[in-house]
């Protein structure tokens, strides 16, 4: 079973030892996670590649610095929502987001009615929540693990996560409701389970690790975004670019 001590360890790995190998295993593991999040919000693969890029060496650079219990997956999921924003907003965007046309081309099978109208939205609703439902519900619905590997992480019993993503689902359902968006809790689960996660384009993972660990691949927008995420998250940074084992040059 995979747990948040075996990624908090992989980062002190690669925070100690400039083990590439550890990172590589972490950007492995939410690679797919990062990119859907930077995606659906951005509409546009080169720009989703970009932000996954910028979160992961966000990463690298805060690998020595994130408190223990830190759920990594809920850490990359409000990192890349807060980088996917900020190159919304920025001056680098360089196309306009495609976001209903998106969600049509990657529907499967499972509640495609209901993703249709709550995945353009599910970030913004996600933003809502306090960190613990956050965290709650990555592991839930995006990571898609058992209530009691969600308690463990969260250093909690089985019911006391069941309750706890219970709440925050239902959160979740009264935004989409007051938005005229009405489901079920049932529903919603179900949606995001189906859909919120996608594979991540053949060769971003090696891209990334490249960008992160080794310094090559990063441009200066790539760059200019990883410095804006740092800058909000309160983590700020000096010098041109980055390079393995967490320094500035």
């Amino acid at each position: 079973m995979v747990t948040k001590t075996d990624d908090m360890q992989l980062l002190r790995d690669y925070a100690a030892r400039d083990s590439q190998e550890a990172f590589s295993t972490l950007v492995s593991r939410y690679i797919n996670l990062v990119y859907s999040v930077a995606f659906r919000q951005t509409g546009n693969q080169h720009e989703a590649e970009e932000v996954a890029q910028a979160v992961f060496v966000v990463l690298a650079r805060k690998a020595n610095s994130l408190r223990p219990g830190t759920i990594l997956s809920g850490w990359l999921y409000e990192t890349a929502r807060l980088t996917a924003a900020n190159s919304r907003r920025s001056e680098i965007r360089r196309h306009n987001r495609e976001q209903q046309a998106y969600m049509q081309s990657t529907l499967n099978d499972a509640a495609p009615e209901q993703w249709e109208r709550v995945g353009p939205l599910i970030e913004q609703a996600m933003s809502g929540l306090n960190e613990a439902d956050r965290n709650a519900i990555v592991l839930r619905y995006f990571e898609n693990k058992p209530l009691r590997d969600v308690g463990a992480a969260l250093g909690s019993s089985e019911d006391a996560a069941k309750m706890r993503v219970t709440r925050a689902l239902e959160k979740l359902r009264v935004y989409f409701q007051k938005r005229g968006i009405t489901l079920s809790a049932a529903a919603l689960g179900a949606a995001i389970s189906a859909h919120s996660v996608q594979a991540a384009p053949v060769g971003l993972s090696s891209a990334v690790i490249a960008a992160a660990c080794q310094g090559t691949a990063l441009t200066a927008s790539t760059l200019t975004l990883a410095k804006g995420t740092l800058k909000l998250t309160g983590f700020a940074i000096h010098g041109k670019y980055f390079t393995c084992a967490n320094k500035c040059n």
